[in-house]
């Protein structure tokens, strides 16, 4: 799976059926997957943390998750947030064989969302759940359900630090975060219209409905400079390689585009130096 890198943060160059591809081979190998969601915020605390870079970095699959990140790709990305990410594996899931655990957020959201899962999905098997307020004894409920794929919606960082710390714990194969998915699925929590995250502003949706979210505006306006100031430097980094590649070697000389046409000095450029005709006459006239 291709990645590039956002202001040193990992980004998967991916889609959903590619993921796909990953979860069921983790699940028919054995293998462990752990998948999370980049967004600007994150982004900022792992420049100004180096925890939080480490605790990143243990992940597998970094998906795009936020307008801002995925305009601040240096290549096309899909955006493909927890929640719709989820929601694609459930689909699918008897196909891919999942066996689901749901881990996080109240207790009758948590079960409200199970109902909504299983009248959506009517092939989905859900084979355990526990709360995420009541959690002493996750990782055993987890282990006795058997179950391969466990959906974690804690919030960052906690979900995050969770999987972390537990994965290698718990005998699930595949690890994804969803944050406020069980609130959104049990209608406790409302998400954005398509049409609002098809032109990037669900996170101003969300603040307007959560007004304590108002205090990550100056994260993300962060995130923005960084990015315009990455972007300024890498600009002026090839524009300098460029410079030095159209440079002919040692005659300050600069090489035609055209590799066919004859340089500033009067000669091609098809070799390594580049010299005028004058230089190459005899006696130098």
């Amino acid at each position: 799976m291709k990645e590039i890198s956002v202001l040193g943060v990992r980004l998967s160059v991916t889609d959903k059926q590619e993921i796909r591809h990953a979860v069921s081979a983790a699940i028919r190998e054995g293998t462990k997957l752990s998948l999370v969601a980049i967004n600007a915020r994150k982004i900022v605390r792992a420049a100004d943390h180096e925890e939080v870079r480490r605790l990143l970095d243990t992940f597998d699959i970094f998906l795009a998750d936020g307008a801002s990140v995925v305009k601040a790709a240096e290549v096309p990305v899909e955006r493909i947030t927890g929640v719709d990410l989820m929601e694609d594996l459930c689909a699918h899931a008897d196909d891919l064989g999942l066996s689901i655990f749901l881990y996080g957020a109240a207790l009758q959201n948590n079960l409200k969302a199970q109902e909504v899962l299983r009248a959506r999905y009517p092939g989905i098997r859900i084979v355990g759940y526990c709360s995420g307020y009541d959690d002493g004894d996750v990782r055993e409920k987890i282990n006795a359900s058997h179950a391969n794929v466990v959906f974690v919606a804690k919030g960052t960082p906690a979900q995050e630090k969770w999987i972390a710390e537990n994965k290698e714990k718990t005998c699930a194969n595949v690890y994804l975060g969803v944050g406020g998915a069980f609130d959104i699925l049990s209608g406790s929590l409302v998400r954005a219209p398509r049409w609002i995250q098809n032109l990037g502003f669900e996170w101003l949706f969300r603040m307007i409905l959560e007004p304590r979210r108002f205090s990550q505006l100056p994260e993300l306006i962060r995130f923005e400079r960084m990015n315009r100031k990455d972007r300024k430097r890498r600009q002026v980094k090839e524009n300098e390689n460029r410079k030095t590649r159209n440079q002919c070697s040692g005659t300050g000389v600069y090489r035609s585009a055209d590799r066919s046409r004859p340089c500033a000095g009067g000669t091609s450029c098809e070799g390594v130096r580049c010299q005028s005709e004058s230089a190459q006459e005899p006696g130098g006239r």
